[in-house]
């Protein structure tokens, strides 16, 4: 099984604003508020920078983007475990399923250092046998190449994979890899989530374990 982190894993949302105003508040911008910024999560941390200025009024060139981008990544290594949290029911999801022995990966568009300093914080780091972040190499979902990463180094194969997320880059990525998908309410999805074409939409991440055996063909 695979999953997204940023909106289905954790609410990083409120540390993620603070480090947006942050940047924005050097330039005498903003700030913008908790849903806004919500809204541009997604695609990594470059385009979040780019969508926050473009809010504000004042788009960048590209030039610009370069520098702001290395600017935040600075900004938000201090701010990435002050107040996010973990999504309700995670722990315990991950620990039934490690316990059930499914092979757990991370695919997240999230810098990798910055996973390493959020799954060491919440003690996770031992529950992923991979974890594959946005600078590591390979395309950023939408694209299917983390997740065909993931799975050639978990040895598992797209039938018996799944992807669980909260957006339609996550759906986009699993059609794209050939793996089912599963989306959880309470994301950072802009769009209505029951109309992203995922294979099964779920409450919350504790109804997760009930969900799959409804899958064809079943993953447990």
């Amino acid at each position: 099984m695979l999953f997204d982190l940023d909106g289905t894993l954790i609410d990083s949302a409120p540390d993620i604003a603070a480090a947006v105003n942050e940047l924005l508040a050097r330039r005498d911008l903003g700030p913008l508020s908790l849903a806004d910024v919500t809204s541009m999560i997604g695609r990594g941390v470059e385009k979040l920078v780019e969508r926050a200025f473009a809010a504000t009024g004042n788009p960048l060139s590209p030039a610009e983007l370069r520098r702001e981008h290395a600017e935040m990544m600075d900004i938000y290594a201090r701010h990435l475990t002050g107040a996010t949290t973990l999504m309700p029911g995670a722990g315990q999801m991950l620990e039934e399923l490690c316990d059930e022995g499914v092979a757990l990966g991370l695919v997240t568009n999230k810098p990798q250092r910055f996973i390493e300093t959020i799954l060491d914080f919440f003690h996770l780091s031992s529950v992923f046998a991979v974890a594959i972040g946005g600078d590591s190499g390979v395309a950023k979902k939408p694209a299917p190449d983390m997740l065909l990463a993931a799975m050639e180094e978990l040895g598992a194969e797209p039938r018996n994979t799944i992807m669980v997320g909260d957006s339609t880059s996550d759906v986009e990525a699993a059609r794209a890899a050939g793996v089912q998908v599963v989306l959880v309410r309470g994301g950072y999805s802009v769009e209505p989530i029951d109309r992203l074409g995922a294979d099964r939409v779920i409450d919350g991440l504790s109804s997760l374990s009930g969900a799959l055996p409804a899958l064809k063909p079943p993953i447990l």
